[in-house]
C-alpha cells in the first residue's frame, strides 16, 4: 500500500520527468531505495536519506509529514506557493481561488 510519502515521491518524480535511476543519482541513494519507497515497502528511512530525496525533488521535509490527504504533488505545490506569499497577499490569493471554485 502506498503511503503519503511514497505517493508524493512518485508523483513529484514523474512531474519532473525523472526516472527512478536519475532521482537516485541526484539524491545519492540507491535505485532500490527509491523503488521501494514508491511501492510503499519502506517502514523506516534515515532522515538524512529522506532529506536528500526531498532536496532532489525540490520538496521540504515537512511536505512528507503533513496530513495524508494533502500530499498530492499539486496540493503540495499550491500550499508551498501560498506559504511563500506575504500574509496579506496570501489571503487575497486564497480568497480569489475560493471564489473561482464556487463558480
Amino acid at each position: 500500500m502506498q503511503t503519503g510519502i511514497s505517493k508524493l515521491v512518485n508523483q513529484k518524480r514523474q512531474s519532473l520527468g525523472l526516472t527512478i535511476e536519475r532521482l537516485a543519482e541526484r539524491a545519492g541513494v540507491s535505485i532500490s531505495l527509491i523503488s521501494r519507497i514508491e511501492r510503499g515497502e519502506i517502514d523506516n528511512i534515515s532522515l538524512k536519506k529522506l532529506q536528500a530525496i526531498a532536496d532532489a525533488l525540490g520538496l521540504e521535509m515537512s511536505d512528507f509529514f503533513g496530513e495524508e490527504a494533502l500530499t498530492g504533488v499539486h496540493t503540495v505545490a499550491l500550499i508551498a506557493y501560498l506559504k511563500s506569499l506575504p500574509e496579506a497577499k496570501r489571503e487575497t490569493v486564497a480568497e480569489s481561488i475560493l471564489r473561482i471554485l464556487k463558480l
